[in-house]
């Protein structure tokens, strides 16, 4: 059910890494699989019970926000209590007014950000556009780290690109033996920073406040980060 007109790769693997120089606004902040507990006013109170990118946790208790007629995000009335779902969930930019909180959530419609679940499979679009995939949680939980491209796995663990947030402002760091390409985009898309980079520490408080997505090309794949510059 969509809010309103945009547009968003068409699968979900594609939603988690959007071709390199498009829009990185579309990566979710987490992916989960939850359950939806109970419903207020255009949201939902999820419970997840797996989480396999992001921040949040299983046991955690997370609010998400949707349409509420005019915001490009999916009606959280899609689904009903109880329903449990793979969710690509980003943080609320508060747009829906000022029940909705810096921690809590929303749910996009600019791309494909739920997959349905059932009996330990998930199904839907997943890495092909109109498909109707199906894969165990197993399967799931592999292909998430490859379309999210962050090069941990490469690294032995250890991240590649590092945000810093300090007295000193922000910046960016990335270990790497080559010299590398480094795009830095704002949330609509705009280029900011095009330029050659050797992973030494970059500030980025030259830019305005806002959210932010710096990409790279290396041999470990595309990475990507999203930085909050205050």
């Amino acid at each position: 059910m969509a809010a309103c007109s945009c547009f968003g790769p068409q699968t979900f693997c594609g939603t988690l890494d959007p071709p390199y120089q498009q829009p990185e606004w579309w990566i979710p902040d987490a992916v989960v699989l939850g359950v939806k507990l109970s419903s207020t006013a255009h949201g939902m109170d999820i419970l997840v019970l797996n989480a396999y990118a992001g921040q949040l946790h299983a046991g955690d208790t997370v609010r998400v926000w949707g349409d509420t007629g005019n915001l490009c995000r999916t009606y959280t009335g899609t689904w009903s209590i109880g329903d449990t779902v793979v969710w690509g969930l980003q943080h609320t930019d508060q747009a829906g007014g000022t029940l909705e909180q810096p921690e809590d959530y929303l749910i996009s419609v600019c791309g494909v950000y739920w997959l349905e679940y059932t009996n330990g499979e998930v199904s839907g679009p997943i890495t092909l556009e109109n498909g109707n995939e199906v894969m165990s949680m197993g399967q799931f939980a592999l292909l998430v780290t490859g379309c999210l491209s962050t090069g941990i796995e490469e690294t032995g663990g250890m991240d590649p690109m590092v945000v810093s947030q300090g007295p000193n402002g922000t910046s960016i760091t990335m270990a790497t033996s080559e010299r590398v390409q480094l795009r830095v985009s704002d949330a609509a898309g705009r280029t900011c920073i095009v330029r050659d980079w050797d992973g030494s520490p970059l500030s980025l408080d030259d830019l305005p406040t806002g959210i932010y997505f710096a990409a790279v090309h290396s041999n470990l794949g595309t990475i990507r980060r999203k930085v909050f510059v205050e």
